[in-house]
């Protein structure tokens, strides 16, 4: 029997016969070498007997702790017994349980037959033992044979041409090819895989000769795809990249390859680092998760990433396999950076991302078991891999997703946080988490894969969610009208919405945010990259206390559809109320206030509006926007949205989260902002209470605006900019945060000039000054930098 190693104390141990391990591998390899024709490479190489004892205790580490992992993530306890009473005699499932459809006939994303292996994990963890509620199960008689039979059932039916993987109804691997495979590459290099390794792990030691040959075939085989050029992508990156080295540490730790675990780790290293270059796949430097050439997908793709190198590093925390310094560092900017995108649903008590980070996965309503249902992620495994590491970050994330709270804002997180990298605002506070997603020519939009998210295409137009209880958007989107969603400014029906049509770079560069960690700024400037039809300049001003002010001008449109700029389209929860009045919808010419579950709008009177209400119940189909078999939605919908029927006239708005309606008019009466100015060249607020001035310069140029005194007696003060900036200016500390939205310059110039009157208090320098802003370079590049304005 093999001893604990000393870290492995934090684990539950699980004893292996190293002797019968390396006995069975001497006849097994080979067997399962010639099974497919896989190209050889150092993954399917025979296992490495070294002679080295730390290289033993470190797999055997591994080993044992990757085994723990498995068993403490099962679920479904309370379904072994069903699902034995259910096999069938050649260890299928009914067709109605498990459907086995593969080849072309299948269905492409979240394939069903993986199911099986799903059930084989859970089945296999009853069997091992350690499962919570299981304890009935562990080393059954009856719970082996069955296992047995339907991993039997399902090698006996593993596809053996091995153009199968990736070129699935093609000539390489045509239609009506015997197996179970897939026409997804995922599913037969990814997702079955990863299913297999977990219970081959399992079982390791009570596998028969042939089983242990095919385990190692399928994981084999998926690993050595890093060595070949896969049919429809360049390469694995990103969450795929790691997904497939962690099955090859599975097959290296199984067979005790120390070649085999050696590489995949190198390979999963090489991955889990700061990926600077535009639209990467990966760990960004600002904390978001890239996917698919410029995607946000942190709640997607970034929390499978996320799942594996804490899996992986878990197991090889403290062995000569796990993570340096840097690598660990890139990862715990990925984990911090997660944070701010979750939520709290505080009437069902679930952790969730926001939409905006995942994806095409939003077209799933939470019953579906996907990324919209949680965060997918075993939080406690935080704290155990930032014990290993040492890690106060990782500990701090842990203690953040696990606190409890009373608003949407778990963890309650203050501030806001810019992510630069994939264009995206998140602020948070006291009572509300809110988040603005735009996309430019760095990034993409959205996507439609496997018919998910054909109505997509509006998805990052500035778009707005406003989370207070969490459950606002909740299994709306299978209702949803696709042309209001919320926040954005849209000329509405104009572009036909299809799967084909979804997926776009941005034309602008003008496109980012600043902050100086409280409040912060986002601009974006938008050409509708599929139409060219509609353009417009658009900026949020996140200000303390949950208010937000919006600015919109240069809307041009060459159609006759009509625009409109969304405040909400979310659950019905309260009455509506507009000026005062009770409404459920209507057109309400020069309306001056809006409020409805907690959340405030006022319109300036400089720029008078048409406000829309609508309200009721709206049903949908799931199936029309993904690939969901739930039921039809039917949602009491809450929209409101502004119409634009002068376009050469901006407008501007202001938001207050978290009011009661009792104090809806007495939070607005209390909180003085004043727009400065809104056109084509300059959109300036001066926030009064806070004492905030902010600026977005719009021209390439730059450009020169004067911010107004309070006080008669106090000169105003005017701010000039070389090129276009983002900049914030503190009033009272006379602090200045700037950025480039363009992430295009390295030197900018701003000039700050008082006019007549007193010299306001604070300032400390001569009447007119003159600052060169040194912008972020780098990993940082389109990062905010803040400066005093009076130091040399």
């Amino acid at each position: 029997m093999i001893p604990s190693p000393p870290l492995v104390t934090l684990f539950f141990a699980f004893s292996l016969s190293l002797t019968q391990t390396y006995a069975r591998l001497s006849t097994c390899v080979s067997s399962s070498a010639t099974a497919t024709a896989i190209t050889t490479s150092t993954s399917a190489a025979p296992p490495v007997q070294t002679s080295d004892s730390s290289v033993i205790d470190d797999i055997t580490t591994i080993y044992n702790r990757r085994v723990n992992n498995i068993v403490s993530s099962a679920t479904k306890a309370s379904s072994v017994g069903a699902w034995l009473s259910t096999l069938q005699p050649d260890g299928s499932w009914p067709a109605s349980e498990v459907d086995y459809t593969s080849g072309c006939d299948a269905q492409r994303a979240n394939w069903p037959a993986e199911n099986h292996w799903t059930r084989l994990v859970t089945l296999a963890a009853a069997f091992h033992g350690g499962f919570k509620n299981a304890d009935q199960w562990n080393n059954n008689a009856t719970l082996g044979s069955a296992i047995s039979l339907a991993m039997d059932y399902w090698f006996s039916n593993d596809f053996t041409n091995i153009h199968c993987l990736d070129a699935g109804g093609t000539d390489q691997c045509p239609c009506g090819t015997p197996g179970f495979w897939n026409t997804n590459w995922f599913s037969n290099i990814i997702g079955v895989p990863k299913l297999v390794s977990q219970t081959c792990l399992l079982l390791n030691s009570t596998l028969t000769n042939t089983q242990y040959s095919n385990c190692t075939n399928i994981l084999g085989r998926s690993f050595d795809t890093f060595n070949r050029q896969l049919v429809g992508i360049s390469s694995l990156t990103g969450a795929n990249a790691l997904d497939v080295g962690s099955i090859g540490a599975d097959f290296g730790t199984i067979s005790f390859n120390a070649t085999a675990v050696t590489e995949a780790y190198q390979r999963v290293h090489n991955e889990v680092i700061l990926q600077q270059a535009v639209a990467a796949d990966g760990i960004r430097p600002d904390g978001s998760f890239g996917q698919h050439d410029g995607v946000i997908y942190n709640g997607n793709y970034g929390k499978d990433y996320t799942n594996d190198v804490l899996s992986l590093e878990m197991a090889a925390g403290g062995t000569q396999f796990g993570a340096n310094s840097e690598q660990q560092d890139a990862f715990t900017t990925l984990a911090e950076g997660n944070t701010w995108m979750i939520y709290r649903n505080i009437e069902t008590n679930v952790l969730h991302w926001d939409f905006s980070v995942i994806g095409r996965m939003l077209t799933f309503p939470v019953a579906d078991s996907q990324a919209s249902e949680n965060t997918k992620m075993n939080i406690t495994q935080f704290r155990i891999l930032g014990e290993l590491w040492n890690s106060d970050t990782l500990l701090d994330v842990f203690n953040t997703l696990n606190s409890k709270d009373t608003s949407a804002n778990s963890g309650s997180l203050s501030g806001t946080r810019v992510f630069y990298d994939n264009d995206f605002i998140v602020q948070r506070g006291d009572d509300y988490v809110v988040s603005v997603r735009m996309f430019s020519n760095r990034t993409r939009n959205s996507e439609c894969i496997n018919t998910q998210n054909p109505f997509g295409f509006h998805l990052s137009d500035g778009t707005v969610y406003n989370h207070l209880t969490g459950s606002e958007y909740e299994d709306i989107p299978g209702a949803w009208d696709w042309n209001l969603i919320p926040g954005i400014t849209v000329d509405y029906n104009a572009t036909e919405l299809s799967c084909g049509d979804t997926s776009f770079r941005g034309i602008e560069s003008f496109v980012g945010g600043a902050t100086d960690s409280e409040i912060g700024l986002g601009a974006m400037r938008y050409t509708n990259p599929l139409t060219k039809s509609l353009s417009w300049q658009k900026a949020w001003f996140l200000l303390d206390g949950g208010v937000q002010h919006v600015m919109i001008n240069s809307i041009n449109s060459s159609t006759d559809a009509p625009v409109f700029s969304v405040l909400d389209q979310r659950r019905h929860i309260s009455d509506i109320i507009v000026d005062g009045n009770t409404v459920t919808s209507g057109n309400f010419t020069n309306a001056t206030s809006l409020w409805h579950g907690n959340i405030g709008y006022t319109f300036s009177s400089d720029s008078p509006i048409e406000l829309n209400i609508d309200s009721g119940n709206r049903t949908g189909n799931w199936s029309t926007i993904g690939i969901s078999t739930q039921p039809a939605p039917t949602v009491d919908f809450f929209k409101a949205w502004i119409s634009h029927p002068d376009l050469s006239a901006p407008i501007s708005y202001s938001t207050f989260l978290a009011v009661d309606q009792a104090d809806f008019a007495d939070q607005v009466n209390e909180r003085e902002i004043i727009d400065i100015r809104n056109d084509k060249d300059v959109s300036a607020i001066l926030d009064v209470d806070s004492g905030v001035a902010m600026f977005v310069f719009w021209n390439s140029e730059g450009g020169n605006v004067t911010v107004p005194s309070l006080c008669d007696s106090v000169a105003p003060v005017s701010v000039a900019t070389d090129r276009g900036l983002l900049v914030i200016l503190d009033l009272d500390s006379w602090n200045m945060t700037v950025s480039d939205p363009t992430q295009t310059t390295s030197v900018a110039q701003v000039n700050l000039a008082l006019g007549d009157g007193q010299i306001p208090d604070g300032w400390t320098g001569e009447r007119s000054i003159s600052k060169s802003v040194e912008l972020p370079s780098g990993l940082s590049n389109g990062s905010s930098i803040t400066q005093f304005l009076f130091t040399s």
